[in-house]
């Protein structure tokens, strides 16, 4: 029996040059499958500054159902599906993730992603009390609507690594919250054996998202710093990562999040879709050349 492979999408925020027509396009003519989009409100959008992932993300949906029906609609048209919604919800906030949870079941019961709270503030008892209130709050809204909430596995939370988000997760099934696992997270902070997390969430695992990061000396005793880098240019081995998820029997969304710069979004997108189909051992080994290559157009739709 042929084993199940992984499905291939993208997370818009790590690609924010493009509009989201231009992404839902381009993810069809390529290939992949499914798409997570970033949620926040465009209101602040500026098209006379340069385009960046965090603060003027053009590849953004409106938390309204205009866009996220909009937007459901253009890639039911091209089959491909959108299996995560990913906003920016502080824990505690029940009106918005009560909209954020009714505007994932319109997106065809999308997963929710959501971020445990940072330890800047609060020790971790406080921190670990308020997320899991928030969830048993939340929790019977997205149940009842079928939406799946997922726990990213985020640096500089108290669900910094796998382990520490199964501290969370395990109290609740595995149907109504799960965790996303982000390998390039890791490389900043969390960082354990694939194997071990795979065993530690179990069916709590709901999808991947993978990039990768490198590192650079700050000074004398002050340690390295890090940045994004290409998936094949980082200090994570993801082929290796990669190779022990998919023998794993994992068949769910594995999601390219690259927020480097050294390619385009567009030249991004062909690049890493052949990178990882081949890390996955479903594709051929990309040609070198192709693979270092800058596209010469990239898209302004």
């Amino acid at each position: 029996m042929k084993q199940p492979t992984p499905r291939l999408g993208a997370s818009s925020a790590s690609l924010p040059s493009l509009c989201p027509e231009a992404l839902v396009d381009e993810l069809a003519r390529l290939g992949y499958q499914g798409v997570e989009w970033r949620v926040a409100d465009i209101g602040h959008l500026d098209p006379t500054h340069p385009w960046d992932a965090r603060q003027n993300n053009r590849c953004t949906i409106a938390p309204t159902e205009s866009a996220i029906s909009r937007i459901q609609a253009h890639c039911q048209s091209l089959s491909l599906q959108i299996f995560g919604l990913s906003p920016y919800l502080a824990v505690g906030d029940l009106d918005h993730a009560e909209r954020l949870i009714d505007l994932a079941a319109l997106a065809g019961q999308a997963r929710l992603r959501l971020w445990a709270p940072n330890y800047a503030s609060e020790r971790y008892a406080e921190a670990y009390g308020r997320m899991r209130r928030f969830l048993d709050q939340i929790l019977p809204r997205a149940e009842a609507l079928g939406v799946q909430l997922v726990l990213e596995v985020h640096q500089r939370t108290i669900c910094s690594s796998p382990s520490l988000a199964m501290r969370v997760v395990e109290h609740y099934p595995a149907s109504s919250l799960g965790i996303i696992y982000d390998i390039g997270n890791l490389a900043i902070e969390g960082r354990e054996d694939v194997q071990l997390s795979l065993d530690l969430m179990g069916r709590h695992l709901a999808h991947a998202q993978v990039k990768n990061v490198s590192y650079s000396p700050i000074g004398p005793g002050l340690g390295w710093q890090w940045d994004w880098c290409p998936p094949d240019e980082g200090v994570l081995p993801l082929a290796s990562m990669l190779k022990t998820l998919a023998d794993s029997g994992f068949a769910d969304w594995i999601s390219i999040e690259d927020f480097s710069t050294k390619y385009g979004d567009l030249h991004k997108l062909s690049r890493n879709r052949d990178l990882i189909r081949h890390y996955l051992g479903l594709g051929i080994k990309p040609d070198s050349h192709t693979a270092t290559r800058h596209t010469a157009h990239e898209h302004t739709n």
